[in-house]
């Protein structure tokens, strides 16, 4: 699905927009936005993480345990 989105910038705002966009504007704006978004999500998912009590040190334990049980499992 396609959306269009139609704002008014300030003219400084547009001439670095265009600058950094390389004159694609479009393609740059949705890059951006979707980096944004990204950024968002893996800020929540470390709240969420947190919250679950997944660390660092549990995810090498729980690789740790995987790795055991498949080794376990090829003998």
């Amino acid at each position: 699905m396609t959306q269009q989105l139609s704002m008014k910038i300030p003219d400084e705002l547009d001439a670095r927009l265009r600058a950094a966009a390389g004159g694609n504007v479009s393609q740059w704006v949705a890059e951006a936005i979707q980096d944004r978004l990204d950024r968002e999500m893996w800020e929540q998912s470390k709240v969420v993480d947190q919250m679950l009590g997944i660390t660092q040190e549990w995810m090498y334990d729980q690789m740790r345990l995987r790795d055991q049980a498949r080794g376990e499992a090829l003998r």
